[in-house]
């Protein structure tokens, strides 16, 4: 069939942002043997304007949507995060295109009050919600015609293309990449976590995007975390400034696409046990766990000592990702959900639908 992904394909940044989770739906779709198109609604926003902006070319890319929904006809439309086309000119679309099904992927978190707010509104127009989070947190999106379910950050093999677990050479015991700055709030793990490693001066860190080492992307991304054994999982779990962590149930599940490319390219993933990530990865068989940095450590030393063991766990947590939780399997599931199928798969996450 013909499928539309809208998202952010990140043009402006010539080739940095290369790897995204549209990007690799777009690949499932096509390698599922559809005819797929991807409309990036920023760029083409940005690009209509002589400002370069993309608030600014807001109208311009939902007419642009629109001429590309008329020339392409498509059967199903999946847009992720796509913030700039309305809720109207969905509506618009499938005046255009009968019997067109809508689908909206979010891979942020819920409790972040700006992501609630957009996934809350576009469910009025949608057939399906996917949610990078799973759970009760997703019954509040039953409305209409929406069905809501999580749905796991995909591993694309021609993307996570390392295989960490076949090799004792890396430069570094364990990899960091971030955006966290200074952190959230005081003892935010993404900062102390892997400051107190590299503090230790028993473990080679490769840190980015901390304290005040910038961010890392593009092709230096994937070099940088296939020089290393082992890689941190962790993610934000509150508001700046909060005292407390978001609700459990807002955060079951939630994790960033970091886990794909940590466990895709065959790095021993190392996860904290607050967002239930062990109900998809076997602790101490597929993923390891520490809940605080002195546990952190103590398994990262573990691990260093014991090479066989790291492969080990990381090698079987690699192919339970490439194998069950791959860009195909993951755009199979939408399909199935969008279009009111009975299950093609037996899929190895959480399929209730809200």
């Amino acid at each position: 069939m013909n499928i539309l992904v809208v998202g952010n394909a990140h043009e402006r940044l010539a080739g940095a942002k290369t790897y995204g989770f549209e990007r690799k739906l777009f690949n499932g779709f096509v390698r599922n043997g559809h005819n797929v198109q991807f409309f990036s609604d920023r760029d083409v926003a940005r690009n209509g304007t002589i400002f370069g902006s993309s608030r600014a070319g807001r109208g311009v890319a939902n007419r642009k949507f629109l001429e590309f929904v008329r020339n392409f006809a498509p059967e199903l439309i999946v847009f992720v995060y796509s913030s700039l086309i309305a809720s109207d000119t969905f509506e618009a679309a499938r005046r255009l295109c009968p019997g067109l099904r809508l689908a909206q992927v979010c891979m942020d978190p819920l409790w972040r009050p700006v992501c609630l707010e957009f996934v809350r509104d576009r469910v009025s127009v949608v057939d399906a919600t996917f949610v990078t989070t799973g759970g009760p947190a997703l019954a509040q999106f039953a409305k209409n015609r929406n069905r809501s379910s999580y749905l796991p950050n995909p591993v694309d093999a021609s993307i996570d293309v390392g295989r960490g677990f076949a090799r004792s050479d890396q430069r570094y015991d364990v990899f960091w990449a971030a955006r966290a700055g200074k952190g959230d709030y005081p003892e935010d793990p993404r900062v102390v976590f892997a400051l107190h490693l590299a503090a230790s001066g028993q473990v080679e860190v490769d840190y980015h995007g901390i304290g005040d080492r910038p961010q890392l992307f593009s092709h230096a991304f994937f070099v940088r975390l296939n020089d290393c054994r082992m890689g941190l999982n962790l993610n934000s779990d509150r508001l700046v400034g909060a005292a407390a962590p978001a609700p459990a149930d807002e955060r079951r599940l939630y994790n960033s696409d970091r886990i794909a490319q940590i466990v895709g390219c065959g790095l021993l993933a190392i996860s904290t046990r607050a967002n239930g990530i062990g109900e998809l990865f076997e602790e101490g068989r597929e993923m390891v766990f520490a809940d605080t940095k002195e546990e952190l450590l103590e398994t990262v030393l573990r691990y260093k000592c014991d090479d066989a063991a790291r492969r080990r766990v990381a090698e079987a947590g690699w192919r339970k990702g490439h194998e069950q939780f791959n860009e195909r399997l993951t755009a199979r599931y939408i399909e199935d959900v969008t279009f009111e199928r009975p299950l093609s798969h037996a899929y190895a996450w959480p399929t209730r639908l809200w």
